[in-house]
């Protein structure tokens, strides 16, 4: 049973009493975030430091996740922050864990073997509560963000407190990653970006920062997704599927960007495949077929874990890819109740 702090998204003036509360209680606060954590991860977390040094000044504050993706990586050292971050397997002692923009244990790799029963944890998040939060748990989730940079603003704005030009600009970039430079979002989201410029920030800044060149890797990656592209029709819709050695991810949004509706790309190391889906604004809004969900289900099925957002998602789970990529295909036939076929 879900303890008396684990409430979501709503509630405003209970929520931030309980986080300030539980913020000042604690002497030894970590934070950590999703394996590969993007930038919009990696961003929050520092800025949900700097909440914390300012709530509880005398509290010692670490930041562990289980790995940054390259460009998250780029983006901290390009801000000089990434002195604030350790990348590691493993969690110091603490008495108060923060898990940011992840809501699911499976999705921390080794360090959910180190987040203790018997400690209160705060997750501030935007994906949709899932079934692998840990029973202590408070929550701070919104899913209708699309970014957990969104929600870090709230918490600042809900708690009287004002960005430093630093944070907001932190904050800022966070938001235009995850919303593709607002390509997507709500009039929330542009009103947190004014709320950031109004504290500092600039946006010419926060794109020059994420305009950073591609890395060959990455090119070669989205090429040979498209090179071994097969293709199938879900009634009116096209899906490509593909593998790759590297950067699945972005080989899938690449796929999408060519001109499928629905892309699914699997990359297989050491015998665990982690396969990403991406779909179009189109897709989603005509199908009401959620990726996150799905590929929720699929990690359950096959012994593994996934999740995401609806038209962004990930699962990783120990099987081969052509098992993933079947399944992942009649997942979504199911769910549309259409068949798949292959396109010669």
């Amino acid at each position: 049973m879900r303890s008396i702090y684990s409430i979501t998204y709503g509630g405003r003036a209970l929520r931030e009493v309980l986080l300030t509360k539980m913020v000042k209680k604690a002497k030894k606060i970590v934070i950590t975030s999703h394996q590969n954590s993007d930038v919009d991860a990696v961003l929050s977390c520092y800025v949900a430091k700097k909440i914390i040094n300012k709530l509880n000044p005398r509290a010692i504050v670490s930041i562990i996740t289980p790995g940054m993706n390259l460009q998250a990586r780029k983006v901290a050292e390009s801000l000089e922050i990434a002195t604030e971050i350790v990348e590691g397997d493993d969690l110091p002692p603490y008495d108060l864990c923060l898990l940011v923009d992840v809501n699911n244990l499976a999705h921390i790799g080794a360090l959910k073997d180190h987040v203790a029963k018997d400690k209160p944890v705060i997750i501030i998040d935007h994906h949709r509560p899932s079934s692998g939060m840990p029973s202590n748990a408070f929550s701070i989730i919104d899913d209708g963000a699309v970014a957990t940079a969104e929600v870090i603003c709230d918490i600042l704005m809900n708690l009287n407190l004002k960005p430093t030009r630093e944070e907001a600009r932190c904050l800022l970039i966070g938001i235009l990653s995850d919303s593709r430079r607002l390509m997507m979002g709500t009039e929330k989201t542009l009103r947190d970006v004014a709320f950031l410029l109004s504290h500092g920030a600039s946006l010419p800044e926060a794109v020059t920062v994420l305009s950073m060149p591609m890395s060959y890797s990455e090119k070669i990656a989205r090429l040979k997704a498209s090179q071994r592209a097969s293709l199938y029709s879900l009634g009116q819709w096209v899906v490509a599927v593909s593998s790759v050695g590297s950067h699945e991810a972005s080989a899938a949004r690449a796929l999408i960007d060519l001109g499928a509706d629905l892309a699914a790309v699997c990359n297989e190391v050491d015998g665990e495949v982690r396969l990403c889906a991406r779909a179009s604004e189109e897709f989603v809004k005509n199908t009401n077929v959620h990726l996150g969900e799905e590929l929720e289900k699929l990690g359950s099925i096959m012994s593994g874990s996934g999740g995401g957002h609806a038209s962004a998602a990930c699962v990783t789970v120990p099987r081969r890819c052509s098992e993933v990529i079947d399944g992942f295909l009649t997942l979504v036939s199911s769910k549309l109740k259409l068949p798949t076929k292959k396109i010669d």
